[in-house]
């Protein structure tokens, strides 16, 4: 029997530092009273890997719980979705040439004078 939804918002809260399980693979990771943060475990590809979803309080046990339901399904379809996390904020912090081009001449052009 697995347990599920074992944490409560005021159980979360007056958690003291150490790994604390929600179910089903998600788990609280505190390391002071008032800081944590969230981790889903899972199996991708035969391996076990750990998934961050975010730091709590910014992320509530509902959100995590949604978002773990999420990444389960897209492994569980075959997909693996910390890689493709890591593909998108790869793909985010790429510029292409004209964009760079274009960010040093108007950055460029506020410092000159006139028309420059």
């Amino acid at each position: 029997m697995t347990i599920s939804n074992a944490l409560t918002q005021l159980k979360v809260k007056n958690l003291g530092p150490g790994k604390h399980f929600d179910g089903q693979g998600l788990m609280l990771v505190k390391q002071r009273k008032e800081h944590g943060k969230w981790v889903l475990r899972l199996v991708i590809g035969g391996k076990r890997r750990e998934m961050g979803l975010g730091r709590w309080p910014d992320v509530s046990i509902a959100a995590a719980r949604d978002m773990a339901i999420d990444a389960r399904r897209k492994a569980r379809d075959g997909d693996d979705p910390i890689a493709k996390r890591r593909a998108e904020r790869r793909k985010e912090n790429c510029l292409n040439v004209s964009e760079a081009i274009d960010a040093c001449f108007n950055a460029r052009q506020a410092e000159l004078k006139r028309d420059g």
